[in-house]
């Protein structure tokens, strides 16, 4: 006859959720809805009044370049980006890889476009030399990031812990001077006929919060990257 009196198995513990975190899912949703209509609302005014021009598709290139792929690439990490938390790490190193490639693939691409178009002197403007300076930190974190993905291999050179740190700082300068770029370029003529003063203040304004959030992670990261270096 069955003890009925025998202890069951427990289940196992459910971890409960904090305020806190709930709150940042919902930021987390929030930057991603945010980068969506910063992202549309460009490519959208771009495509609406497009004129097939190689300095059309500079603009197209290298807005796609910063916004979604790199904000996407900077945020994939953190631990509360909601659509990635269920992602392997290994998984999510070669989605940051082709996201971070792309980007730099279409900003090249863009930059070299825009030269092609101009015969007067080149990167005369602050727009201009911005973009110059987040093309050079960009393609410095490509090849720091394939360095880091094989740091173990190079250790003899450099403690690991550096190549990621050098390729954290990059990519971090890099995107900050791209989106500071793309709020620059906001105000050239092309975009600046077809859209209204408001929604360049909105947009650039949008933009500005999306580099905020989407770098907290990456500069958490760096920070922790930094007292390894000096300890």
């Amino acid at each position: 006859m069955t003890d009925i009196t025998q202890k069951q198995p427990k289940s196992p513990a459910v971890k409960s959720t904090s305020f806190f975190e709930r709150s940042m899912w919902i930021f987390n949703t929030l930057f991603h809805q945010l980068v969506a209509v910063a992202g549309i609302f460009i490519l959208w005014t771009l495509f609406y009044n497009y004129e097939n021009r190689l300095s059309r598709w500079h603009m197209i290139l290298t807005a796609t370049a910063y916004l979604p792929l790199m904000a996407e690439a900077i945020v994939l990490f953190a631990g509360d980006n909601v659509w990635t938390q269920n992602i392997k790490r290994t998984t999510k190193y070669y989605i940051h890889g082709a996201f971070m490639f792309t980007s730099a693939v279409l900003a090249t691409v863009g930059i070299g476009f825009m030269i092609s178009v101009h015969s007067a002197p080149h990167f005369h403007s602050i727009h201009a030399w911005t973009g110059l300076v987040s093309w050079i930190f960009v393609l410095l974190s490509q090849f720091l990031g394939v360095a880091s993905a094989k740091a173990y291999h190079l250790k003899s050179i450099l403690r690991p812990v550096w190549f990621k740190f050098a390729h954290n700082l990059f990519g971090l300068l890099g995107y900050l001077f791209g989106l500071t770029s793309l709020c620059y370029g906001l105000r050239k003529r092309t975009f600046r006929e077809n859209t209204t003063y408001e929604s360049q203040v909105a947009t650039t304004v949008v933009i500005a919060v999306v580099g905020a959030w989407s770098i907290i992670a990456a500069l958490r990261s760096g920070y922790n990257q930094l007292k390894n270096v000096i300890t």
